[in-house]
């Protein structure tokens, strides 16, 4: 049995939480408004309502320059030596593997499965791609990273971005259940700065975690991440603002 990956919602939906999994993760769901979320896992910590929200931080030992055993073009396994941290089992579910350097490179891959390995051991990776892979790779020559679903254990945007943000909570969403974020349209969001109507507004501010500030492009706080742009009034810190978001259409 498959499962739509854009369902049509109705008002309300977006603020149901389940402590267990109801769809695939990233799952696009849309209302006649417009407005736009995504299904999400939330990580090990509560995420306030109105916060940015990002994917988790990278794995340093296992997100680029891994060696990978030598195979050949059409397979659907590939086996890994992880850095200096072990994985476990479908960690990498439905994440993502990519070619960073070497034989294939720009080549990224949906994973399926994998096992678990230890830390500085080998690590077989399933894809979930029929066909398999593009071209061969080759021990000593090619070397990948690997990546969980960006929306796999989300966690509140810190005042030093770690990962893209996904999304705006739009509940209070609790630790380690499942439930959404919206990527557009309307959203009350966080603010962290007196902002100004009609301006893009981006990720960060050092103030408080989840929060916003004006992307002023005048030469500061120019290269986080825009996730939209201020209506109605202008926003002022620590209330939150309507925000026009433009993160995931």
């Amino acid at each position: 049995m498959s499962f739509p990956n854009t369902i049509h919602g109705k008002y309300g939906w977006e603020k149901v939480q389940t402590s267990g999994q109801k769809h695939k993760l990233g799952t696009r769901m849309t209302f006649d408004d417009g407005r736009v979320f995504r299904y999400c896992e939330v990580g090990g910590s509560n995420i306030a309502a109105g916060a940015i929200v990002q994917a988790p931080a990278g794995i340093a030992n296992h997100d680029m320059d891994l060696a990978i055993a030598t195979a050949a073009a059409g397979v659907t396994s590939l086996t890994v030596t992880l850095g200096g941290t072990a994985a476990t089992e479908n960690q990498y579910k439905d994440g993502y593997i990519y070619v960073n350097d070497g034989t294939g490179e720009g080549s990224i891959y949906k994973i399926k499965s994998n096992e678990a390995g230890d830390s500085s051991g080998t690590c077989v990776i399933t894809l979930d791609e029929e066909d398999g892979t593009v071209t061969a790779v080759t021990n000593g020559n090619t070397l990948v990273g690997l990546a969980v679903n960006p929306y796999s254990n989300v966690i509140i945007s810190p005042t030093t971005v770690s990962n893209i943000a996904v999304g705006v909570a739009p509940r209070a969403l609790t630790s380690d259940y499942y439930g959404w974020l919206q990527t557009w349209g309307p959203a009350s969001v966080l603010c962290n700065a007196a902002g100004t109507i009609g301006e893009a507004v981006r990720v960060g501010g050092a103030s408080t975690a989840g929060g916003f500030e004006d992307l002023d492009r005048d030469g500061s706080g120019e290269n986080e991440q825009e996730i939209g742009h201020q209506m109605l009034i202008a926003s002022v810190a620590t209330d939150y603002a309507l925000i026009d978001l433009n993160i995931a259409p």
